[in-house]
């Protein structure tokens, strides 16, 4: 009895956890107080690390992908990374990065809709990615 009954909360816990939506925390952003952005080696760093935990190794991808990846204009502020990935098939995929923890968290469309002007809420322009590729602003 002891077993079934295990097994019965097992498989709901199993079937709850894949819809579940992680909760995430962004502190309030800090304004950019300078008139530029920095966008140094550091940060190209971690550009590049978003992208290959998502397109590890496919040149071909990447280079047909339309990559977004959004922070704060603030260098001294940039710990939470947001990036939206569109395929040549017209998927989409989407991603949060922190670098203190140095954790990845895949999200759904509602939730980079959500995340995005929380984490941009301090650029001067909150459209613009701070790094793309593919991508045509203007």
């Amino acid at each position: 009895m002891k077993l079934s009954l295990s097994a019965l909360v097992l498989s709901c816990l199993c079937f709850f956890i894949p819809i579940s939506h992680a909760e995430i925390s962004i502190k309030k952003c800090q304004s950019n107080q300078s008139d530029y952005i920095i966008f140094d080696e550091y940060d190209a760093k971690i550009a590049e690390k978003i992208i290959d935990y998502k397109l590890h190794d496919q040149p071909e991808k990447r280079e047909n992908s339309i990559i977004q990846i959004f922070a704060n204009e603030n260098s001294d502020d940039r710990n939470d990374w947001l990036a939206s990935f569109l395929f040549d098939d017209e998927s989409e995929q989407y991603l949060f990065y922190q670098v203190e923890q140095d954790e990845f968290i895949e999200i759904d469309k509602k939730q980079f809709e959500t995340l995005l002007p929380k984490i941009v809420e301090c650029n001067q322009n909150k459209q613009v990615p701070i790094y793309s590729e593919n991508f045509d602003a203007d």
